[in-house]
């Protein structure tokens, strides 16, 4: 696919473009915790705008499309992993817009209202005639918008991913100013994940593509959603008890909006006062939620259970004798996993069979029992995310559990290329890939090298922007 910018931007041109882009992505994830007066916000614009001065110094405008889940200058995406931009994409999305482009003379004010305007309420532009009307309403004159068309709007799991991670950041960004949740938004988000989980799980298999430390609120509550919900769907639950149940964990976690950043992103254990701020999320989350209309009535109670743990050892302190809502139990259990197999400021992610490890060692009697065997018997020797060889010599990479056969799940080849190594499309059973299973080795990517965020990100045939 195409697509058509004024210049053909020369090497150091799109640098200059690409960090544009990476700086105003990251003023719009920062105004999920900070008012876009905040100076967190004024410095992180002012750089786009010295980016944006040496390249239009040389060209007239740049423009930048969304096409395909990924953010394209001059027909080429940013391929390069990063959590910021794929929100800009969601936010993008979720308000129709395919094209922005700024041209020489844009100033750090219309930049401001330009990413006031991705990060506000979506369900406020058709009123005004849309971003473009209300850009214009505001006096911007030097950034435009083109409409998001429909060749354009093809879901795949990368554009899933990003426009439910900007529900979820706007989610954040009312509970924190004391604005109504877009419950829609959260619905149609659910019911999103749901189908996937439900049909073909690619969401479940792109999961390690996200584990980035940056914005990782908003990126656990996504993963702990699609990992419950895969969960509930092999326990049994109903398509009408999964919405309920990914609702409830979608939202699990938006107390932390109110936690302190340098808090949550301490690269060291928090000291007794930093912990008992961290503390009072579930009681914050609880509290937010339970004013909202049209939410599962569970939402704010899993929202305050999931850190109890089923012993009761966790927080907040209740009495002992309380019995926990089954939702909390099982967040409880996804949390635990999502958390241990994720890159934290203060530990790297802990490979998935570690992981599983961990929880057997250190969890049993903190998690329900029940649920946790439940979990880890999904989970499988293999679980997702897995790096595998073969006996044959091929690199794999689990991509689905198979819990009719835990130990045989789906994976995906390793394809090695000159331009790179990637994942191919195609999902096969282990037992079809090899007869020689006990000979199956279980690798630490980062020990073999092999960057499985990097890997899993690039785009497959059908996707590629040309």
């Amino acid at each position: 696919m195409t697509t058509s910018v004024a210049t053909r931007l020369q090497d150091p041109g799109r640098a200059h473009a690409e960090k544009a882009i990476a700086h105003f992505s990251r003023a719009m994830k920062n105004m999920a915790f900070f008012e876009v007066r905040h100076p967190l916000i004024g410095d992180v614009l002012a750089q786009v705008m010295a980016e944006l001065d040496s390249l239009l110094a040389h060209q007239a405008q740049l423009s930048i499309s969304m096409v395909h889940g990924y953010v394209v200058i001059d027909g080429r995406p940013i391929v390069t992993p990063n959590i910021s931009l794929d929100n800009m994409v969601g936010a993008c999305q979720r308000r129709g817009v395919g094209v922005i482009v700024f041209r020489r003379g844009v100033t750090v004010r219309e930049l401001a209202h330009l990413s006031s305007l991705l990060t506000g309420d979506p369900t406020d532009l058709p009123k005004a005639g849309g971003l473009g009307a209300a850009l214009a309403a505001a006096g911007v004159r030097r950034i435009s918008v083109e409409r998001l068309h429909a060749k354009s709007a093809r879901e795949n799991w990368r554009s899933s991913h990003a426009a439910i991670l900007d529900v979820l950041r706007q989610a954040g960004t009312n509970v924190r100013t004391g604005q109504r949740i877009d419950v829609g938004g959260v619905h149609q988000s659910v019911r999103a994940i749901v189908s996937n989980v439900l049909g073909a799980g690619s969401l479940l298999h792109n999961l390690h593509c996200m584990k980035e430390m940056d914005e990782y609120t908003f990126v656990h509550a996504l993963h702990c959603c699609i990992l419950g919900l895969e969960f509930g769907r092999q326990i049994g639950l109903t398509r009408e008890q999964l919405e309920e149940l990914g609702t409830c964990i979608l939202l699990h976690d938006v107390g932390k909006i109110f936690v302190p950043l340098e808090i949550l992103r301490k690269p060291s254990a928090l000291d007794r006062s930093e912990f008992a701020v961290m503390a009072r999320h579930p009681i914050d989350g609880a509290l937010a939620l339970a004013r909202e209309q049209g939410l599962p009535e569970a939402a704010p109670v899993v929202a305050f259970e999931h850190h109890m743990l089923a012993d009761h050892s966790g927080y907040p302190k209740v009495r002992r004798g309380r019995p926990l809502n089954i939702y909390s139990l099982m967040t409880s259990v996804v949390d635990v996993y999502d958390a241990l197999t994720t890159m934290r400021p203060y530990r790297p992610p802990l490979p998935p069979r570690t992981a599983v490890a961990v929880m057997r060692e250190q969890y049993e009697g903190r998690l329900e029992p029940r649920l946790l065997a439940r979990f880890l018997d999904l989970l499988g020797p293999y679980p997702w995310g897995s790096l595998l060889r073969l006996a044959e010599g091929p690199l794999v990479v689990v991509s689905r559990p198979n819990p009719e056969e835990p130990g045989n799940p789906l994976a995906r080849v390793i394809e090695i290329g000159t331009s790179g190594n990637r994942a191919s499309d195609e999902q096969t059973h282990l037992r079809d890939m090899t007869d020689r299973m006990a000979e199956i080795r279980v690798l630490d990517p980062v020990e073999v090298g092999i960057n499985l965020t990097s890997l899993l990100h690039r785009a497959s045939p059908g996707d590629e922007v040309q």
